[in-house]
């Protein structure tokens, strides 16, 4: 007979459950900091933060220490992250959020002239690690697609960082049957939770592949607080549905999406809410694990 048992997190650091609330509380926190309009924003944020902590009787040492013991078990504090960006939708559609811009999407299938092909994970962390630090993902180009088809990726994020903004890109690169090449990047923002990326319509050459990546830049690897958690991955393909004579003389759709404000690159050399949930008071809700906390100043 053979006995296995789920592996407990050390109690020198931060239980899941535990961790879940405080980082819910967090984002809570850091969107209140966003929208307390005026000065000081990094202090404020600050001081957002200092209050969870207190809250929940964790010093900063504390939570630093548990967050790198996450960043060796991703699989962990990914579940974890999934459980607070429940959380947080729940409580946005409680205090009467607009229903944001990528939900417009989100029943879609691969048919039709609007269609989200996207069919890889839908959410992804990212940490300040090699190898960890990079989402990479290709796209398989078969008989839907067609000449002069555009595309939108876009996904939302959650942010945990030190100091300053948090610095990332998202990057598609495209290769057509004509050998040529385009490229289109933006900077990931934590200013509205949505990210896009736009790439019109090219009716050169049928495409022959995709490609893209997203990238968090590391930084100091002494900076252990800069995290990105991307969920809601949607790829969106358009079809084109005024017809226009291809370069072949047969009929294909004119784009709807002619303009783009997205840096373009032909054939380049490289490619290269409101409150918690949960009630203000003191303490952690682990009951099987104590937690031993460690040096450290609140």
């Amino acid at each position: 007979m053979v006995v296995s048992c789920k592996p407990t997190v050390p109690s020198a650091y931060i239980q899941p459950d535990d961790m879940e609330d405080i980082l819910y509380d967090y984002h809570i926190a850091e969107s209140m900091a966003k929208n307390d309009f005026g000065q000081d924003i990094e202090l404020k944020r600050n001081i957002y933060f200092q209050a969870v902590l207190k809250k929940y009787d964790v010093s900063e040492a504390d939570f630093d220490s548990s967050l790198v013991y996450y960043y060796s078990h991703l699989d962990r504090l990914k579940d974890i992250y999934s459980r607070v960006n429940v959380r947080l939708a729940d409580e946005a559609k409680r205090v009467g959020a607009a229903v944001s811009e990528i939900s417009q999407y989100s029943q879609l299938n691969a048919n039709g002239d609007t269609a989200n092909i996207w069919t890889g994970a839908t959410n992804a962390l990212l940490i300040p690690r090699p190898t960890k630090n990079r989402f990479d993902f290709t796209v398989k180009v078969d008989t839907t697609f067609r000449l002069g088809d555009s595309f939108m990726f876009q996904f939302m994020t959650e942010y945990i960082w030190q100091v300053q903004s948090p610095d990332a890109y998202a990057c598609i690169v495209l290769r057509y049957e004509n050998d040529s090449i385009q490229q289109y990047h933006t900077r990931v923002t934590s200013s509205k939770g949505l990210t896009q990326l736009r790439v019109p319509s090219n009716m050169d050459s049928p495409l022959k592949e995709f490609r893209g990546f997203v990238y968090l830049y590391s930084g100091d690897q002494a900076d252990v607080r800069r995290l990105m958690f991307m969920n809601q991955i949607q790829l969106i393909r358009f079809h084109n549905k005024n017809p226009l004579p291809a370069i072949d003389g047969t009929e294909e759709p004119k784009d709807s999406l002619t303009t783009d404000s997205v840096k373009r690159i032909d054939n380049p050399r490289g490619e290269t809410a409101d409150s918690a949930s949960h009630p203000v008071g003191r303490g952690l809700r682990s009951k099987t694990i104590p937690f031993r906390k460690g040096g450290g100043s609140n």
